[in-house]
């Protein structure tokens, strides 16, 4: 495989934690290809598989930890979108020391083990508690052990929804091996932007001890082209999966006076409204709990999550003409609120639900790429000197 990497122009990625292989789906938007790919879960690869149809080439299924780092070819570029759920408030806040989220220092030694060969750009993807996660220190670790491997590095925001209609911010490292010049990056350092927010900006400026190395970027986009409307599945009313007007009522009287104000609005339009409905499970001011479901009204969907309990589907709710109705969200759906509308895949429902939620968004991706990964391998092509008698 390292041969096949110099025989094309195309630049060449490991994929780390790939799932069912979205972030190649982004990479290869912008001329880029894959050359490796690991993860643990076998539905996911499968998935992946069914897409690509080549996961037998590349795709290596195991756990992380213990991988060959001499059986991984060299590459341009190695992502690692490792699982968030001990830096989320789901997962409790158990940090990278917690069983899932470990899985970084997995990371991080293959590429110590990889010595000399490791690629010259690393691409990070988590949630946004990564960078606050049990204080800062989690994130200050990370960066840290990756400034030991020779990467400086630079974190960013991105949010799915200045893409497609989800909301779903997710935070970026990009580090790479090329020296930084220092002078130029904290001149950025001070700075709050949409990709570098004040919580961002603030905690650069807060540690002086880890080498940073901050690009200036474009702006993304402001907001998706596209509304909630545009990635539905045309389904009949009669089709199965809508609820039954019973279950419909149930969701409906479970909403707040303010939520039921929105769908009251929608119901008397002469046109359809649509909406995404999670089920929350909240406090009232007497104490007890109660579920309740809340109803967002600026055309987007929720962050897609795992289907790991019966609150974490999304709950389409449809209104209009006098009346209403409510169904889950279908995968296909799913796969459109990524960015991967024309993603194969004959995988159960759940299944599918669990390879989107653990996702990326294509575009941001994409977006990321052609802003930054390109441009950059760009300067570092041009920066490497060339062997004597060479032009």
């Amino acid at each position: 495989m390292t041969g096949d990497i110099a025989q094309t122009d195309e630049r060449g990625f490991l994929e780390f934690f790939a799932g069912i292989g979205l972030v190649r789906l982004g990479l290869e938007a912008a001329g880029w290809r894959p050359v490796w790919a690991n993860d643990i879960d076998q539905q996911k690869r499968d998935m992946y598989n069914t897409h690509f149809g080549d996961a037998a080439n590349h795709f290596e299924l195991g756990d992380i930890h213990w991988l060959d780092a001499g059986e991984i070819p060299d590459a341009d570029l190695a992502t690692a979108s490792f699982p968030c759920t001990d830096l989320s408030l789901a997962g409790g806040r158990r940090g990278l020391d917690g069983e899932h989220s470990s899985a970084f220092f997995g990371f991080v030694n293959v590429l110590d083990d990889m010595g000399d060969r490791r690629p010259p750009v690393i691409m990070l993807e988590n949630v946004c508690g990564f960078l606050n996660s049990r204080g800062g220190a989690d994130f200050r670790e990370a960066m840290l052990r990756l400034n030991e491997l020779g990467y400086s590095v630079d974190p960013f925001i991105l949010d799915a929804k200045w893409f497609v209609p989800q909301s779903r911010p997710r935070l970026f490292v990009v580090g790479s091996n090329m020296a930084s010049n220092d002078s130029d990056s904290w001149s950025l350092v001070g700075e709050s932007s949409r990709i570098r927010p004040a919580a961002v900006s603030e905690f650069i400026a807060a540690h002086p001890d880890i080498r940073w190395s901050v690009r200036d970027l474009p702006d993304p986009p402001h907001y998706s082209r596209k509304q909630l409307d545009d990635i539905l599945e045309d389904l009949p009313e009669d089709n199965p999966q809508w609820w039954t007007s019973e279950r419909a009522d149930y969701l409906y009287n479970q909403m707040s006076d303010k939520h039921k104000e929105i769908a009251n609005s929608w119901i008397a339009r002469k046109e359809w409204s649509y909406g995404t409905v999670f089920r929350r499970v909240r406090t009232q001011s007497d104490g007890t709990k109660r579920s309740m479901a809340e109803l967002r009204g600026d055309g987007l969907a929720g962050c897609l999550r795992t289907p790991k309990g019966g609150s974490a589907r999304q709950i389409l709710f449809k209104a209009g003409h006098g009346r209403y109705a409510a169904r889950l969200i279908t995968p296909r759906e799913c796969a459109r609120l990524m960015g991967a509308r024309n993603f194969r895949m004959d995988a159960p429902t759940t299944q599918a639900l669990f390879g989107f939620g653990d996702a990326v968004c294509v575009p941001a991706i994409a977006w990321i790429a052609r802003n930054y990964l390109n441009p950059l391998l760009d300067e570092m092509d041009e920066s490497t000197p060339t062997p004597d008698g060479d032009e």
